[in-house]
């Protein structure tokens, strides 16, 4: 069955029309052109009786009119307008200075609502809380097995005991020093292996290593090595020239000494004292 059309209100003439439309441009109290009039007025008053009624009211003082353009502009005349005194001023801007009070309270109270809103929004569905179920007491299981050592036995006393603030930082303070001295060793073993591949004395680095009883380290030292723990800090390097460190400087001097016996060696120790002692 077809919705019925809605009765269309008859529309008024003379000083009903007039009376409706002072009282409309009263009320909003903004500027309108007579197009504006009737359509706002759902064309009760239709646009031809617009145009003479605002058009009467603007003789009668009761609105003022403005010509922008071709159009005219109509506005309710200020001075009609009822003067509120100081009291009722200061009264209305007390009023004013509360609902904007109860505004601001009302907008954190919006808020809050919004924020719980949120949270319970993101809370499991009662659909999903099964799995979560599950979840939970999978991750319980695993806890309670991880926690199983520290608790205490049959007899009283635990299988694991907890180690104390002193013994951690004790345990951290080896650790720290070996991992140094680790660090240094094999940058010294580096660069030796490095300057004498440069110098020509090693063409196979893995031969070397094997004849020398050196072991590379396996997959799992190179998984420890690059650790959260134990991985090396980069170096930052400030200059294209590489220092040579004091383990190789030694190394380095110990091999001259030994090596005494080649002459040429001995030559130019040899010319070295002689000019020194000429000096």
């Amino acid at each position: 069955m077809a919705p019925k059309k809605e009765a269309k209100e008859k529309p008024v003439k003379g000083d009903e029309a007039e009376e409706m439309v002072l009282n409309y441009m009263k009320e909003t109290n903004r500027p309108y052109a007579n197009a504006d009039v009737s359509a706002n007025l759902k064309n009760r008053v239709p646009k031809a009786a617009a145009v003479k009624v605002l058009a009467t009211l603007a003789e009668k003082g009761q609105l003022t009119v403005k010509q922008y353009g071709k159009q005219l502009i109509y506005l309710y005349n200020q001075s009609l307008l009822d003067v509120l005194a100081p009291e009722e001023l200061a009264s209305i801007d007390e009023e004013i200075k509360e609902t904007k009070t109860e505004l601001e309270e009302k907008r954190k109270e919006l808020k809050a609502l919004q924020t719980e809103l949120a949270n319970k929004e993101a809370l499991p569905k009662t659909k999903d809380l099964a799995k979560e179920i599950e979840r939970i007491k999978a991750d319980n299981e695993i806890t309670l097995k991880a926690l199983a050592p520290f608790r205490s036995s049959s007899d009283g006393e635990a299988a694991v005991n907890p180690l104390s603030a002193e013994e951690t930082k004790k345990i951290d303070m080896e650790f720290n020093k070996w991992r140094k001295e680790w660090v240094d060793r094999r940058k010294v073993y580096k660069e030796l292996l490095g300057m004498l591949t440069d110098g020509g004395q090693i063409d196979n680095v893995q031969s070397f290593e094997e004849d020398q009883g050196i072991t590379p380290d396996d997959d799992d030292a190179k998984e420890v090595e690059q650790g959260e723990f134990v991985k090396i800090p980069p170096v930052v390097r400030t200059s294209n020239k590489k220092p040579m460190s004091m383990g190789v400087q030694k190394v380095l001097s110990t091999s001259v000494k030994r090596t005494a016996s080649n002459g040429t060696v001995a030559s130019e120790e040899g010319g070295k004292k002689k000019k020194a002692k000429k000096a």
